[in-house]
């Protein structure tokens, strides 16, 4: 007796001859379309919904068009000190566009003085957070004493902070300096740049 191989049918596909017309695609049904418009309208009534809470209303502190000392965010105090909790803040780092083209990395801090000389002033803010700044020939810082409260603004070159801006006291929204230019005056003893 020789054994027969197992053997099983092979399912076998309609092949399509080139240049031959295809078949018809299935359509869908009126229900099928239906659910197809309402899921997409809940889609876009609901992206609309987000991007009108995200760009409405009183809580957004982003500001408008503007820049460096401009309008907008900046307050006309070329950095972070719009509206806001921005206003409120006590110390942060952010980079901007400088005069040249290229970027720079800025620090802003309000504090009370700890130390000043005339190269250095050390602030600390209310979170304890301590920083020591570097104050070159061409900064002033008019009246400022150890004890007093003051607003600092540096830019940050190779890890040392020099001051471009020392401001007795805390800024308010809208009231600094403008030293990338823009509406703002210039800090009272600090010649603007």
């Amino acid at each position: 007796m020789t054994a027969q191989p197992d053997t099983q049918p092979i399912a076998t596909t309609t092949e399509h001859t080139w240049g031959a017309p295809q078949p018809t695609p299935g359509t869908w049904s009126a229900r099928k379309t239906a659910a197809a418009v309402g899921v997409a309208a809940v889609i876009a009534a609901g992206g609309g919904a987000a991007i009108y809470a995200a760009t409405s209303g009183a809580s957004n502190n982003a500001g408008g068009p503007g820049g460096m000392g401009g309008p907008g965010m900046f307050d006309g105090a070329g950095g972070p000190q719009g509206t806001g909790s921005a206003a409120a803040s006590l110390h942060g780092e952010f980079v901007v566009a400088n005069r040249d083209g290229g970027f720079s990395t800025e620090l802003t801090q309000t504090g009370t003085v700890t130390a000043i000389s005339a190269t250095e002033v050390t602030a600390t803010s209310a979170d304890d957070y301590s920083r020591t700044y570097v104050v070159d020939a061409g900064t002033s810082v008019g009246s400022i004493a150890v004890g007093d409260t003051a607003t600092i603004r540096a830019t940050v070159v190779d890890g040392t902070a020099t001051i471009s801006t020392i401001t007795e006291g805390a800024l308010t929204p809208g009231a600094g300096t403008a030293p990338m230019g823009g509406p703002g005056g210039s800090a009272p003893g600090v010649p603007a740049p």
